[in-house]
């Protein structure tokens, strides 16, 4: 388990030193004792999983997501996931057990393994306002874009008019600058497929346009699509307004530490999914819990952030500046 990237991302003080910590530990205040303990004495070893406190023999113990739970005020699956997604090899010398107190928080390097660098495929075009591509122009102007070289520019967006990605614009999605995979949204409705069709279920490792969002800014907006955060993001932005999406209503644990840690670049964090979707919006409040964040409300005319014009986002994303 690697405490002291979970402890550091989620914002949870920590000593590596002192009165209360042994070698090869670190410490944090107590959550069984609350505010009882005055100071760290909750010690989290390093190379094994034990943990206890130095006030209870009670308050100890051997398995993560026990703490974890105790720690953040979470379910025990939420705790379970979260160990999982931070569990590593144990060190197995000091040298090692130092090497992690070096870690720091930011963002991610460019993934490795099944999240390699990748290309786009060959069947996506540049979208052009003449020539084969011009419908795809012509469906971003209805989407109420009103300058369509610019957006494209900016994301990068791509179209296909043939392969598997046929009549979709195509969105790239980057992490530490390399492409890790894209989704396709259809520009016409569709029989037997779905709206969005994406390159791989690596998409839902990533956040949209997360490279960009480690600049922070005064509101994160997180929504369902990306066309909903397209169109934040991109009226948003001069005016240090962000938006991303999470390609459906329900988190990865991916997604809830990149946004855990995102959640700290921005004054304010808010969660704006479809209407509807109360209850995952409830449940990404309850994953990215912190003062900062909040869940927002659509105008009772909107279904989505997407359908939005450009003067009716601007008004929109003012209240929360």
């Amino acid at each position: 388990m690697d405490w002291i990237g979970f402890l550091t991302d989620q914002d949870i003080d920590f000593v590596t030193r002192g009165p209360n910590t042994k070698r090869g530990e670190i410490s944090v205040q107590c959550p069984y004792c609350g505010d009882d303990d005055p100071s760290a004495h909750m010690g989290i070893s390093l190379t094994t999983e034990n943990w206890g406190c130095l006030r209870s023999a009670q308050h100890r113990g051997h398995a993560p997501h026990n703490l974890i739970a105790a720690l953040l005020g979470c379910s025990t699956p939420q705790a379970r996931l979260m160990a999982a997604a931070y569990s590593v090899a144990d060190p197995t010398s000091l040298d090692d057990t130092l090497a992690m107190l070096t870690r720091t928080s930011g963002p991610p390097r460019a993934l490795q393994g099944p999240m390699a660098p990748l290309t786009l495929p060959p069947e996506a075009k540049p979208i052009k306002a003449t020539g084969s591509t011009a419908r795809f122009w012509h469906y971003l102007e209805a989407r109420h874009f009103d300058d369509v070289a610019d957006l494209v520019s900016r994301y990068q967006l791509r179209c296909a008019t043939t392969g598997t990605q046929k009549d979709r614009v195509i969105i790239p999605l980057f992490q530490g600058g390399q492409l890790v995979g894209w989704t396709g949204r259809a520009i016409q409705p569709t029989v037997n497929a779905p709206r969005y069709l994406s390159s791989s279920d690596a998409v839902k490792r990533v956040v949209f346009n997360e490279d960009d969002l480690w600049q922070g800014g005064k509101v994160l907006y997180v929504v369902e699509g990306p066309f909903d955060a397209l169109k934040l993001d991109y009226y948003g932005e001069p005016i240090r307004v962000r938006a991303t999406c999470l390609f459906g209503i329900m988190m990865t644990m991916d997604q809830v530490c990149t946004l855990r840690q995102l959640r700290r670049q921005f004054r304010k964090v808010v969660i704006l999914l479809d209407r509807g979707a109360i209850e995952p919006a409830f449940d990404a409040l309850d994953w990215l819990q912190g003062p900062n964040v909040s869940i927002g409300a659509l105008p009772e005319v909107f279904k989505d952030p997407g359908m939005m014009k450009p003067l009716e986002v601007e008004e929109f994303i003012g209240r929360d500046i």
